[in-house]
């Protein structure tokens, strides 16, 4: 499975992410990319081989930049890193209808689990919607509290 990392400064993050990725799921090749326009490239290559980008999202420009990609996400599953639970990024982030949301200052193991869960549905060994129904309940769960706050 191919996984691109997308972020425009790798922090420490986005380095452990990367290191817990090969130690914990050696199957995974990732490959990190530091603009936009790279990952529109690759995107765009027939047959790209891409299953799952990892976003490190900055800014709402970066999401609106992302968004014209849309189209090109069909066959790709979006993990989405913002920095913060700030209301108006959530909401623009959701709609590049990612499969998980979770935030810089969380434990970068629950993106491990989601791609462990992905790489577990391409081999067949769990059903979509179970995966698909666990991702949004937390993604509400994480969105409820957000707007508490």
């Amino acid at each position: 499975m191919n996984v691109i990392l997308f972020t425009d400064s790798p922090q420490k993050m986005e380095t452990r992410l990367e290191q817990l990725i090969q130690d914990e799921l050696p199957k995974i090749k990732v490959e990190t990319i530091c603009s936009i326009e790279c990952v529109s490239q690759n995107l765009r290559r027939p047959l790209n081989g891409i299953s799952v980008i990892v976003l490190f999202i900055v800014s709402q420009s970066q999401i609106e930049n992302f968004l014209i990609l849309k189209p090109f996400f069909d066959n790709t599953r979006l993990i989405l890193v913002l920095p913060d639970n700030n209301k108006g990024l959530v909401a623009k982030g959701l709609q590049l209808n990612p499969c998980f949301v979770t935030y810089l200052d969380n434990d970068p193991h629950d993106i491990t689990s989601v791609l462990r869960k992905i790489e577990q549905l391409k081999t067949g060994k769990q059903p979509l919607s179970e995966v698909e129904n666990e991702s949004r309940h937390n993604l509400m769960k994480q969105t409820r509290l957000a707007t508490k706050r």
